[in-house]
């Protein structure tokens, strides 16, 4: 019994050795199996071309696969880069999985991962053909965030599970170029410090966790979600949905303006249209040609093509001090040049002008305070140039119940707000002024070609311009009072001498209509009659 008992182990024990044997025997033909059945998968879920330097399997005492050079090159796409390329990976499982269908591993790592996404080269097109139709109109509202898209319908029924699966991939230092669709532009870089996906192959979404840096303005982005599955028709079309948080963002990374901003909010969709819902905080936000740092906050709806980071805002609400804006528009690229070209329609409805000089105009004490509606067209192409120098913003605004912080200058207000009445006022009573007209801001100068100041009695109307970082005042206009020229001069003998030229001067119902210009700096104005044009030389 007992020799028969050590016989059976014996045969067992030589069995289970042949068994090794012939697995290890047999790794040189399972080499090439998996290697071909690696390239078919690869082929046939991205529709694809690969070409795959070095490959071997080791089956002892687990399954160990490890590649080099593998590249990924969509079909009919040789016009950009490939879409991976990996300069090396390895694969870990065990023994039950390498012999099951579908072939089943633990991990792979890579190394040297390079992403190429390229832009959509199959639109869905419009009903009147044009090629962007994924595009929300200029203007176009958005519903939160929408859920992430559906698989096509062909695929819903099922799973459609690849013949190689793996649960879990790790990849450190990626590099993720986005491809643009215009000619001449430079692909979009991001360092992708750390990527892993769950769940490859099995012909459903893919959790995903990744940290990114993104170059402009530079920040530390973290984030994670749902991809997948891989469009392999039409990349654009993969659904992706998850969260973000952009961290430690510095402002300076963009020529013009500085501070420390933070970031989070919620995104889904496709590749090539994101839906993206978040909010901004920056506590110390500053234009570097005033140098003021003021708390921005804003919460902004935005779709995002993530084959080339062209954005479209369709909601933005922006709050600083006591003030509100409102703004939508595109952040898009152009053919040739370097960077994101900003167009922006922007809205203030109920905001004071002390916190949007204190934004654009050097000093601590604003030089006005009151209520401000405003709306304005803002366009920034893109350029290495200060944000200040390419800014080119224009539209129209009306400040109501409007002080001057110096008392002297709003002593002289009153004074002659008092002298243009008609009737006595008294001239300590507080003086409120009114301003509005259209505005032009582009090459680091103010310009109003239309713009009335008003007090009671009077009203300036003037055009010129106001040098930003020189501060120098240019500014010629006409100013109509209701009283005569003669009391407007103070009475006395000086009043008494011009009753005689008070005809000469009244016009349009006015009491007195005379030609001023505004010469000076900020810090001293000069307000003064123009003498050649009150005597018909100008």
């Amino acid at each position: 019994m007992i020799r028969m008992r050590a016989a059976r182990w014996a045969i067992a024990g030589v069995g289970g050795a042949l068994v090794v044997v012939s697995i290890i025997a047999s790794a040189g033909s399972r080499t090439a199996a998996l290697r071909a059945l690696l390239i078919e998968t690869l082929s046939e879920r991205m529709d694809s071309d690969i070409a795959l330097e070095y490959f071997t399997v080791d089956t002892f005492p687990t399954v160990h696969i490890t590649g080099t050079g593998l590249i990924i090159r969509h079909k009919g796409r040789t016009d950009v880069p490939p879409l991976v390329a990996i300069d090396s990976f390895t694969i870990d499982g065990g023994m039950y999985g390498l012999l099951s269908r579908p072939r089943h591993f633990r991990t792979i790592t890579l190394t040297g991962l390079k992403l190429n996404i390229p832009p959509g080269f199959k639109r869905q097109a419009s009903s009147d053909g044009s090629a962007d139709a994924g595009k929300p109109a200029e203007g176009a509202k958005t519903a939160d965030v929408a859920p992430a898209a559906s698989p096509p319908a062909d695929k819903k029924k099922g799973r459609d599970v690849a013949a190689i699966t793996i649960e879990h991939l790790v990849a450190d230092n990626v590099v993720l170029s986005l491809i643009p669709r215009r000619a001449g532009k430079k692909p979009r870089v991001f360092a992708v410090h750390r990527l892993t996906l769950d769940k490859l192959g099995y012909g459903e979404p893919m959790d995903f966790e990744a940290a990114i840096t993104n170059p402009m303005p530079k920040g530390l982005i973290l984030t994670k979600g749902k991809f997948g599955p891989w469009q392999k028709i039409e990349p654009g079309e993969t659904a992706l949905a998850g969260s973000y948080l952009f961290n430690d963002v510095d402002l300076t990374t963009v020529k013009g303006i500085g501070g420390h901003l933070k970031s989070q909010g919620m995104f889904a969709g496709m590749l090539g249209r994101i839906d993206v819902s978040g909010e901004t905080h920056t506590p110390d936000f500053r234009v570097n040609v005033a140098g003021n740092p003021i708390p921005l906050d804003t919460r902004f709806k935005a779709v995002v093509d993530g084959t080339d980071g062209d954005t479209y805002l369709t909601s933005v609400s922006a709050h600083f001090l006591k003030t509100s804006l409102m703004a939508e528009g595109t952040i898009v690229g152009e053919e040739g040049v370097k960077g994101r070209h900003i167009k922006v329609h922007v809205k203030i409805t109920d905001g004071r002008i002390e916190d949007v000089l204190r934004m654009a105009v050097k000093g601590e004490r604003p030089v006005l305070t009151g209520k401000l509606a405003l709306h304005a067209d803002m366009n920034l192409p893109a350029g290495h140039a200060d944000v200040m120098d390419r800014v080119d913003l224009a539209g129209e605004f009306d400040m109501a119940g409007a002080r001057f912080t110096d008392r002297e200058v709003q002593r002289k207000l009153a004074e002659m707000s008092q002298r243009a009445s008609e009737d006595d006022m008294d001239p300590q009573r507080s003086v409120r002024s009114s301003l509005r007209g259209r505005f032009r801001l582009a090459n680091g100068r103010l310009s109003l070609p239309d713009a009335t100041f008003g007090i009671p009695g009077a009203k300036i109307r003037v055009a010129g311009t106001y040098g930003l970082d020189s501060e120098i005042l240019e500014f010629d206009g006409t100013l109509r009072t209701d009283a005569a020229l003669s009391k407007l001069a103070g009475g006395g003998v000086k009043g008494a001498l011009l009753k005689v030229v008070n005809p000469l001067f009244r016009k349009d119902g006015a009491g007195a209509v005379l030609p001023i210009k505004i010469r000076g700096t900020r810090a001293v104005p000069k307000i003064g009659l123009d003498v050649g044009k009150a005597l018909g030389k100008g």
